[in-house]
């Protein structure tokens, strides 16, 4: 499959610019639960703490843990307890509580407008084996069937309960599931497969975050994705240089994916790191052609706005595509 074009939003029919929302996070930096105050920089463009026009349409609600240290996040997984169906079911229960995560992003919606939500599955980790009863019968994730059995009663869970809360119909507009891995190795592909086909059926979306080199990103269609998102894994102070974008986008274009941009914090990102996403999103015309995901490990929206405007400020341009580049950063010195 080649077509040297980024995927776009159109073709499967969302709104650009997605933003990752972590939640159920208990720690000093995280967020369990998102509020409208909480939302307000995500989903407006903010001057002087006023909102004066739009920001992201679209939130992706990704899972992090159900009980504390139950981890539903994979990445997390080795550093807590392997989350069991009480953990899938309260992580499940938060997306819909008053006043938080998906009300509190129709409450910021304005009437007339529709804010696209996604939502990250939780990931039947192979080494659980005591998950809980499912229709009476015990799962054990060592058994493929079990884990698919896993994931269906959850979606059917989180489908009556959407379908139950009619009052964020008119501000909401969920699109479908992505799926919580970055990579998808032999133990999984057949079990995609399955978790897509399944997904098809209830007439929604599957879309897979990937990271560029990671197993099975090639082969994205083939997995049953509608969409597929590639993060060049560029932090700037440890891991791939700057170039990694460059090739990424070549990547994204030849596989006809679309793209992430990241602004993170912690001892993984260099300062001023945001600005070379941006800048190659306007050389390499990602900006302005492709479907676009943005992620901001270990800190907020809130955060930079407070403390970072001139970033902040130069999301909102690019969003708008307005942006011009800024220099000097580690990939354009002059």
């Amino acid at each position: 499959m080649s077509t040297n074009e980024y995927m776009s939003a159109e073709e499967i029919g969302v709104q650009n610019h997605i933003c990752l929302l972590p939640y159920g996070e208990d720690n000093e930096t995280g967020i369990k639960n998102w509020t409208a105050e909480d939302l307000k920089p995500y989903q407006s463009y903010l001057m002087n703490g006023e909102a004066v026009d739009t920001m992201f349409n679209g939130f992706i609600f990704n899972q992090i843990s159900g009980r504390k240290d139950h981890f539903l996040y994979p990445m997390y997984s080795d550093f807590g307890l392997l989350a069991e169906k009480r953990d899938w079911r309260i992580s499940l229960k938060r997306l819909f509580f008053k006043g938080f995560n998906f009300d509190a992003i129709a409450r910021n919606t304005k009437k007339g407008k529709k804010t696209d939500i996604w939502v990250t599955m939780p990931y039947p980790n192979l080494t659980q084996t005591k998950f809980g009863k499912v229709n009476g019968e015990i799962l054990n994730f060592k058994e493929e069937n079990s884990r698919l059995k896993a994931i269906k009663w959850w979606i059917k869970k989180f489908l009556n309960k959407w379908d139950n809360a009619q009052h964020l119909h008119e501000k909401l507009d969920f699109k479908g599931f992505v799926w919580p891995r970055a990579s998808i190795d032999g133990n999984d592909e057949i079990f995609v497969k399955k978790v897509n086909a399944y997904v098809h059926e209830n007439d929604l979306l599957s879309l897979w975050l990937q990271q560029y080199g990671s197993t099975g990103c090639v082969e994205w269609k083939e997995f049953g994705f509608d969409a597929s998102c590639t993060n060049p894994n560029f932090y700037g102070k440890t891991g791939p240089d700057f170039k990694w974008i460059a090739n990424a986008t070549v990547f994204s274009r030849h596989y006809h994916t679309g793209f992430q941009i990241l602004l993170g914090k912690g001892v993984l990102f260099k300062e001023n790191h945001l600005f070379d996403y941006l800048n190659y999103g306007v050389y390499n015309e990602y900006m302005n052609k492709s479907l676009l995901v943005y992620q901001f490990p270990n800190q907020t929206l809130r955060h930079i706005y407070e403390n970072h405007l001139n970033e902040y400020n130069s999301l909102y341009s690019f969003i708008q595509k307005t942006y011009t580049p800024v220099y000097p950063t580690a990939a354009f010195p002059s």
